[in-house]
């Protein structure tokens, strides 16, 4: 066991790497990257299809992903279905495998032993005939030609097994000793046939120590690199100071799984369900990453949305921070991005109503019109508000392709939305004027609060301005001739 990693365990020199590339556009890079840089397939959500999963490896390896991690948690096999092989259901699998090798790419399969979606189909950690099974999965899955492999222990309680709560009671932290003893055992395992390993822990986020990381830090092989998230399981900022605190705490190297652009926290419904529908779309570059994280981390992966095609913009300038997290702008990254869609107003009127982002305090355009048209009895402000969403209106409307039918939720719930804010304008209008509002507009304000979608739209400002329109016209308003 080694005393304490520090710097020897976690950093690494500069040097000049070509990355950050889009196509017709290497360039060289004169400060430290960060090398393995992936794409995580490893969301609450459903499935996508194997044309989704190729759209998505193609782009990101033009922007610099080096690999991509298969986890999804609608695959079974990769949760709690983990005992039962693939078949002849496999050949997505094999797509995936074939586009990597393709591109150059690595392809890890992750797998969640402790069956965070159904937890009465956890591993027994104290079985030998469930770790010999476990290591007979892994060891397929390399064999089908997958180069790594991710075991997390992740999104599960700390309860034990009768039989494993036996075996290791006496144990500082019972949990952290019997998942090692399986972890080590996969990783002797793989390494017989030069597989790597990488292990996500169940206190994978926050920069506290606890009983369980320690202990787990000082039982795991050396080798192992464990995953991590920042500070918090969706990380509005990470600083190197932070990875090397929880290297150090876990005496090995960190490799950071960023919980973004992935939008599976948010939910319309409970959370760890594959049925979730998200309340946000991540339509933002990403901020906040400390770019001396490159001197500390082993390897970088940016968890994907649900939303293949929607989701690239942010995955983008994901990669493209990880490539050159020094000469990193996200302003400039987002828009890149964007043009690749080809649907650039429609997205941009949509970053603006489907957030805000998690990674940032930007409440967006719309929202701010709102509030200020709100707050002020300028009439211009009025005017603003209804030209941005006569302009988001016909954006939305625009859209086409994949990224039409990935967001339909949101394109439906803003068909609603739009106009009733539009109809609410014209009622503040009139009544900031002294005259009655129209009854036609006061009635579709109306309707709209009584069916507001459950989405995040603009932040709540909408509704704030449906709401407090309705008050301000008075539930007593006259029927009056409209126009």
């Amino acid at each position: 066991m080694p005393s304490t990693p520090g710097r020897a365990l976690c950093t690494r020199s500069a040097r000049r790497t070509w990355c950050g590339c889009r196509s017709g556009d290497r360039r060289p890079v004169s400060v430290v990257a960060i090398e393995d840089r992936v794409v995580l397939e490893c969301f609450y959500g459903p499935l996508w299809t194997p044309a989704d999963r190729a759209a998505v490896v193609r782009r990101a390896h033009s922007h610099g992903a080096t690999g991509y991690v298969y986890g999804p948690a609608a695959d079974g096999r990769t949760g709690a279905d983990w005992r039962e092989p693939y078949g002849d259901d496999a050949g997505h699998l094999a797509e995936l495998l074939a586009l990597t090798r393709e591109l150059g790419m690595t392809a890890t399969w992750r797998v969640s032993p402790g069956a965070p979606l159904c937890r009465d189909r956890a591993i027994s950690l104290a079985d030998r005939d469930e770790l010999a099974l476990l290591l007979d999965r892994v060891t397929a899955m390399t064999r089908l030609g997958f180069d790594r492999v991710i075991v997390a222990f992740d999104d599960i309680d700390a309860q034990l097994d009768p039989v494993t709560r036996a075996m290791y009671g006496a144990d500082p932290h019972p949990m952290a000793a019997a998942q090692a003893v399986v972890i080590n055992a996969i990783h002797d395992g793989l390494a017989n046939l030069g597989t790597e390993l990488l292990v996500c822990p169940t206190h994978y986020w926050g920069v506290e120590s606890s009983r369980y990381r320690l202990r787990l830090g000082e039982l795991l092989h050396p080798e192992l690199i464990a995953c991590w998230t920042g500070p918090t399981v969706v990380s509005p900022t990470v600083s190197a100071a932070q990875a090397r605190t929880v290297a150090e705490q876990l005496q090995r190297r960190v490799w950071l799984w960023d919980n973004y652009p992935v939008n599976d926290w948010d939910g319309t419904d409970l959370a760890f369900s594959s049925a979730t529908t998200p309340r946000r779309l991540p339509l933002a570059p990403l901020r906040g990453r400390d770019p001396r994280l490159a001197d500390v981390l082993v390897g970088y992966g940016a968890n994907a949305a649900l939303q293949a095609h929607a989701g690239l913009p942010g995955l983008c300038t994901a990669m493209e921070w990880a490539c050159d997290p020094q000469g990193y702008d996200p302003d400039r990254a987002f828009v890149q991005a964007l043009e690749e869609t080809g649907q650039v107003d429609a997205l941009e009127a949509l970053a603006g109503l489907a957030g805000p982002s998690v990674l940032t305090d930007d409440p967006g355009r719309l929202a701010v019109a709102c509030w200020a048209a709100l707050r002020s009895p300028d009439p211009a402000e009025l005017v603003a508000l209804h030209n941005l969403l006569d302009q988001s209106a016909a954006a939305i409307e625009a859209l086409s392709g994949p990224i039409a039918s990935e967001l339909r939720p949101w394109a439906d719930a803003l068909r609603i939305v739009l106009p009733a804010a539009s109809a609410a304008a014209r009622v503040l209008t009139a009544t900031r004027a002294g005259r009655l509002a129209a009854n036609a507009d006061i009635t579709m304000v109306r309707d709209a609060i009584r069916s507001w979608p459950r989405l995040s739209i603009a932040g709540g400002a909408l509704f704030a301005l449906a709401d407090h329109t309705l008050g301000t016209a008075g539930a007593g308003t006259p029927t009056w001739p409209d126009g």
